[in-house]
């Protein structure tokens, strides 16, 4: 555990990554228009001349602490997706963000009853285990291990109060039961809109399916599941390598093998990406590298990415209740106006100087929701429709400082922050925060800086603790992508990923709750959940975020941006698959041998 200082720090950061005063990156430049400067490739969309083969060389920030799907680790979030399957998946959008269409991924057929109270699946009887791996030996999965991963992940799953009623009464789904080896019946307590994209999420601690030996091979060491690959070895604080699944359905899984060695430092990605030791980075690479690796590497692709999240969720403790600083709104609010977002985003997507090198970038501000939710949900807060609540998101010192002063905070405010020692949330996680604690640092906010190891005591204490600690923190928070049931997660009393927040300044009475929360969120999100109108789920979407535009009590990163990333020309399909998360679609990547870095 260490401590460390504020502005003088964030200051020092900021002008090492070249930031002007004025920010630079406000407002949108049209990110996906034509690039003036000749650097860009446009991706292309080549599956139809796809071959399966070859080995894509990618990274891993991190050892994983374990390889277990049903506990929330993002280190072995590519292991995930890649070995084990869903019952859907949502499709990807093409060169574009994803409209939230739901696909069968283990199941391949279902529907509903006419009360919308039953829903029944078919499962596939083609998804197989890998031939090589004791005890399953290629058995086939059938409902006997969707049944037997549900009752696994609803006891002991990090996220399973999303949808199992037993652990949460909020939750939509009574049972999960098989009528014969190749149907499932699953029972809801109501009818809810958003539940296919429940069984759909790809974030790590929800529900995937293990075949129903995994308590007697340990899948935290040794992860044997039914998807498209196999981790073939793993090496500590050096590499995985994932093998394809000749049993699995998946028949677009692409390369032969994937080998992701674990780089934990910028410069050593750099070099390696310069050199053509790797093909791309898992993670984007820094913005403010992509364009000169580009130049020392003139045959490496950089590609436009879409619009996505910049920097870490900022959320608060709320202990000690009438003690805990942040129970008061205007403080929050006066915490979220000494954050200037522009230049925060010129800092860490790199706004101005891609602009400087003829690359168009778009910006916005995040809200309650994101702007890379699907689409309509998101509502600007730089917009007339947002109404008057839009002044809580603008940089404005003068206004921070009364309104702390109104909080009785006239000579500042003094706390803890909180955050996961490593580079297990990537290896800028660390530098956004010094920049945060900076930025708040004018206003009067004083942090002293804890770090924390992950999984314990971060994990238990701090990240999952519902708000049940003193103070502030930051971690990178896996909300779920179907918009509805992530503004659910996060702002709903009996949300999974709600951080014990209420609206009368009560705090968080114990870690089991009950939590009290804030009757019109819960409202809202309730409605979102119900109701089956689209376009009213989305004003629903547009009404939560104007009322937590005053409210603020989380931040869903400070903005997002589009931007650039680089892979060398053997990474075909790269930049062409939209809206998956945590590597999903690395598998549909395909390698071209003749244009490998060396070839």
């Amino acid at each position: 555990m260490v401590a460390t200082g504020g502005s003088a720090a964030a200051a020092a950061f900021l002008a090492a990554c070249g930031s002007d005063d004025d920010g630079g990156g406000s407002g949108s430049t049209g990110g996906s228009g034509a690039q003036s400067s000749g650097l860009v490739t446009e991706a292309q969309h080549t599956s139809s001349s796809a071959k399966a083969g070859g080995t894509l060389i990618t990274t891993n920030p991190a050892d994983p602490p374990h390889f277990d799907p049903h506990l929330l680790t993002l280190p072995a979030a590519m292991a995930t997706s890649l070995i084990f399957n869903k019952l859907l998946q949502v499709k990807p959008g093409i060169k574009e963000i994803s409209d939230g269409t739901i696909q069968g991924d283990l199941a391949e057929s279902w529907e509903f009853s006419p009360d919308k109270l039953t829903l029944t699946m078919k499962i596939r009887k083609d998804a197989g285990t890998p031939p090589n791996q004791a005890p399953l030996s290629g058995r086939k999965l059938d409902s006997s291990d969707v049944v037997y991963s549900w009752d696994r992940w609803a006891t002991m799953g990090t996220n399973s109060p999303d949808l199992v009623n037993a652990k949460n009464p909020a939750a939509p789904v009574l049972s999960l039961t098989a009528t014969d080896p190749n149907t499932i019946q699953i029972k809801l307590k109501e009818p809810i809109s958003s539940i296919l994209s429940g069984f759909s999420s790809q974030l790590q601690g929800q529900y995937f399916i293990l075949p129903k030996e995994a308590d007697a091979f340990d899948v935290r060491k040794n992860p044997i599941g039914a998807g498209a690959y196999y981790l073939s070895e793993y090496v500590p604080s050096s590499r995985l390598t994932y093998t394809r699944n000749p049993n699995s359905y998946d028949k677009a899984a692409y390369p032969e093998k994937i080998v992701t060695p674990i780089i934990t430092e910028a410069a050593q990605v750099i070099a390696q990406l310069i050199s053509g030791g790797i093909y791309h980075n898992y993670n984007p690479v820094a913005a403010d590298s992509v364009v000169q690796i580009k130049k020392d590497a003139p045959k490496i692709g950089l590609y436009g990415t879409s619009i996505t999240n910049v920097g870490t969720s900022i959320f608060f403790g709320f202990k000690t209740g009438d003690k805990a600083p942040f129970k008061d709104a205007r403080l929050r609010q006066a915490f979220s106006m000494t954050m200037d977002r522009d230049l925060y985003l010129d800092t860490f997507a790199n706004v101005s100087k891609f602009q400087a090198e003829g690359l168009e970038v778009e910006t916005k501000w995040n809200t309650g929701a994101r702007p890379q939710d699907y689409k309509g949900w998101y509502l600007d807060p730089q917009s007339k429709d947002f109404g008057e609540n839009s002044k809580f998101f603008e940089h404005n010192i003068a206004e921070a400082k009364k309104l702390m002063s109104a909080a009785g905070f006239a000579n500042g405010v003094s706390m803890d922050s909180h955050e996961a020692a490593g580079t297990n949330y990537g290896l800028l996680y660390a530098g956004q925060i010094e920049v945060v604690h900076g930025m708040a640092a004018e206003a009067g906010f004083k942090f002293t800086r804890q770090q924390w190891q992950a999984p314990a005591p971060w994990n238990a204490e701090y990240r999952d603790s519902r708000g049940f600690f003193d103070g502030i923190a930051f971690r990178l928070t896996p909300v779920p992508a179907e918009p509805g049931e992530g503004l659910f997660a996060l702002y709903n009393k009996d949300g999974s990923l709600n951080y014990g927040f209420d609206d009368q300044g009560k705090g968080v009475a114990s870690l089991q709750g009950p939590w009290i929360g804030d009757p019109t969120c819960d409202d809202l999100t309730k409605k979102m959940r119900t109701e089956f109108d689209g376009a009213k789920r989305i004003q629903h979407a547009h009404d939560l975020q104007k009322y937590l535009g005053k409210q603020h009590y989380f931040v869903h990163a400070l903005g997002s941006a589009t931007g650039f990333d680089v892979a060398w020309p053997a990474v075909q399909n790269f930049g062409v698959f939209n809206g998956l998360q945590w590597g999903y679609h690395i598998k549909n990547y395909w390698i071209d041998p003749t244009k490998a870095p060396l070839a």
